[in-house]
């Protein structure tokens, strides 16, 4: 009953074309596993005159693999000669062998040996191959690799990628959206592009009208991209990047998708502290981002209201916080959620101090649900619980939801941001985060009121593996006990390492808070109204309302 409990009020956010497009796909799929039709593989038309993205030489993906050998490694997992589906490995790692990435490292002969063997292999519809996802990325891959390895002439390989683009044409993920749709899309961009022919046609032109409606639900005001994490913000930049240059070296300008990578790039640049680190929230692992943003460009503090950011930072002195107090996701897409509403980084002189725990993996289990838990963020757990049910893979069911979010910029240079949430509820919960560029002093001060007594409230700091314990200098009040337990970091999948935490555990009603600061001492007070914070031979005073 729990968990018929949380699948609807999971359902209840989505739209009712999302439902019905996911009732009719898992009928579909069962459908495929009694039927097992074949693969569709028309007669391919004939090639469109275009320029490929990769024309003038491949650009490595730089993958560890030794293809010739047939080596794969994805996701810090190495396998030997692995079949497409094979068992032994994670859904994600089959996914990035059916993307064919990897055709960026390849040599003709190889590729070749590849594409026919996945045609071989995936002669019946169905399964990781067969996924929407996985024939995105690979009708972009097969289009470009046809140019750069000549196989114009090869017709099983034509055949196959013009019914690869068939197929997906009809079964956009609709019930998905979000990121996953704008990979189909530019999949039919690509493929309507490559080849010539009124159905070619019909994809492009209907690739490029939803795309555009996309572009316009998907990419905020403030330029950020509407799912809130920052590493698939950078991969839908990088996509739509990539598809505006293909487009442009095929006679196509769209001054309206040209404006919202601009928009995104501006975003970027924004987030990232100096140095280039992309923070980890929500489900974000490190990406290279220098490609998309100067970071060594200064960049003003503020307040990112349409996705939820708030960025305090002094540029000069590699100074930089930044804090999640918006909505844990788009109503109808809770995929990358993670329940770390009012959870925040701290970068201090360059160095990353207070850290999100990252993603490790996708699998369902024990290691997801932690790294989405509240526990594994810089917030405020109540009572053990998460302040959104997030469960399974992908899913969440309730949802905190923020409200009298402020940004304050005083005149004496401090910064306050200051937010409060129902996670809890009928408690609710109230943090400000108050900054002093100046004296390089950042204080969190949190609230928790209303809902039973008694109840355990726990604050936490999540540090770098790399801090060394000695460099953290900070002071905290309001907490009945302090002490440390074991955490996890992950800057990519497949990888862990442990951290420090520190707790600050009090009860409801619950006030308490910490300082942390660059220099050697800092303490922080309660005082009539709010409290007082020091460091640096000087003093500012928080006022709470």
């Amino acid at each position: 009953m729990f968990r018929l409990a949380r699948l609807v009020t999971t359902a209840r956010y989505l739209t009712a074309r999302q439902l019905v497009t996911r009732a009719l796909r898992v009928a579909e799929r069962q459908w495929w596993r009694v039927r097992r039709p074949r693969a569709p593989r028309p007669d391919a038309p004939p090639l469109r005159p275009h320029t490929p993205l990769w024309s003038g030489g491949l650009q490595p993906a730089g993958g560890a693999h030794d293809l010739a050998a047939g080596r794969f490694e994805f996701l810090n997992v190495a396998r030997q000669s692995p079949r497409w589906d094979e068992p032994e490995v994670s859904q994600l790692w089959r996914y990035h062998l059916h993307y064919f990435d990897y055709a960026r490292d390849a040599d003709a002969a190889t590729f070749r040996r590849l594409a026919h063997s996945w045609i071989e292999a995936n002669d019946r519809i169905g399964g990781d191959g067969w996924h929407p996802y996985t024939i995105s990325l690979r009708i972009v891959n097969w289009c470009e690799a046809a140019d750069a390895f000549d196989l114009r002439d090869d017709a099983p390989f034509l055949s196959s990628l013009y019914g690869q683009a068939r197929f997906l044409a009809g079964h956009l993920e609709r019930d998905v959206r979000g990121n996953h749709l704008l990979k189909n899309l530019r999949a039919l961009i690509w493929a309507g592009t490559f080849f010539d022919g009124a159905e070619a046609e019909r994809w492009r032109a209907r690739g490029l009208k939803l795309l555009r409606e996309e572009i316009d639900e998907q990419v905020l005001a403030d330029g950020g991209h509407f799912e809130r994490a920052p590493g698939y913000h950078v991969q839908v930049v990088r996509d739509l990047d990539e598809t505006a240059e293909f487009l442009r070296r095929n006679g196509i300008v769209l001054e309206w998708l040209d404006g919202a990578i601009a928009r995104m790039r501006a975003f970027l640049a924004a987030i990232v502290p100096p140095g280039g680190r992309l923070p980890l929230l929500k489900d974000t692992y490190r990406r290279a981002v220098d490609d998309l943003v100067d970071a060594r460009a200064s960049q003003p503090s503020r307040m990112l209201e349409a996705s939820g950011y708030a960025v305090v930072r002094d540029d000069a002195r590699g100074d930089f916080l930044i804090a999640d107090v918006g909505r844990v996701c788009p109503d109808y897409l809770p995929a990358h959620a993670h329940a770390d509403m009012f959870s925040f980084e701290l970068t201090i002189g360059g160095r990353p101090t207070i850290v999100d725990s990252g993603i490790y993996e996708y699998e369902r289990g024990r290691w997801r649900d932690w790294f989405r838990s509240t526990a594994a963020h810089n917030t405020v757990e109540v009572g053990g619980r998460n302040q959104s049910d997030v469960w399974d893979r992908f899913r969440v069911a309730a949802r905190a939801r923020p409200f009298d979010v402020r940004w304050i910029e005083r005149e004496d240079g401090i910064v306050i941001i200051q937010g409060s949430h129902d996670g809890y509820a009928p408690a609710s919960h109230r943090r400000t985060i108050a900054v002093s560029p100046r004296l390089r002093a950042w204080a969190v001060i949190d609230e928790v009121r209303g809902g039973a007594a008694g109840q355990k409230v726990r604050s936490r700091i999540h540090l770098h593996p790399d801090l060394i314990p000695a460099e953290l200098r900070f002071s905290s009040f309001g907490a009945v006990r302090l002490f440390e337990e074991e955490g996890w970091y992950s800057e990519e999948f497949g990888a862990k390492t442990e951290n420090r935490v520190i707790v600050f555990e009090a009860t409801t009603p619950a006030f308490l808070g910490y300082a942390v600061s660059a220099h050697a001492g800092v303490s922080i007070l309660p005082c009539a109204g709010g409290v007082e914070v020091a460091a640096g031979g000087s003093t500012f005073r928080v006022e709470l309302e």
